[in-house]
């Protein structure tokens, strides 16, 4: 017996009519998605002190930096979620906190290397981003 689920025949007709990088994009996105959740899971770890005695390291961080993590932890999980479900504005969220975290570090080193890391990261997956986004929008030109 099939059992017929009508949201899954739809999600499975739109990804059928997804052209080859558009596809890609797709998929890249909800990648991006995850590493958002788990890099906000992550900051909020260091925020809370899990696993660490006291004084915590994020209490012995400078002001600015401790500003980041606080921002990182907010802003990633909800562009992550956004990004999951394809919302438009996700991206665009996505870019700013990418953004916000690049001139956080630049702003104020001290106290920050350990967040270089995503940092790094984050603006390579923006570049690939753009990269994936050009392929797509001239796949779809070509058609």
């Amino acid at each position: 017996m099939s059992h017929y689920d009508p949201i899954d025949a739809s999600a499975r007709a739109h990804w059928e009519s997804l052209s080859p990088w558009r596809r890609r994009l797709f998929l890249f996105l909800r990648g991006v998605a995850l590493f958002l959740l788990v890099e906000g899971v992550i900051h909020w770890v260091v925020i809370l002190g899990i696993g660490e005695g006291t004084p915590s390291w994020f209490e012995e961080l400078p002001m600015a930096a401790q500003g980041a993590v606080i921002w990182a932890a907010i802003i990633d999980p909800i562009a992550g979620v956004g990004l999951w479900l394809r919302a438009g504005w996700a991206i665009v969220l996505w870019l700013i906190a990418t953004l916000t975290q690049a001139v956080l570090a630049a702003w104020a080193p001290s106290g920050m290397t350990p967040l270089l890391l995503f940092t790094l990261v984050e603006l390579g997956l923006v570049v690939a981003y753009a990269v994936l986004s050009i392929r797509a929008a001239r796949e779809s030109d070509e058609t």
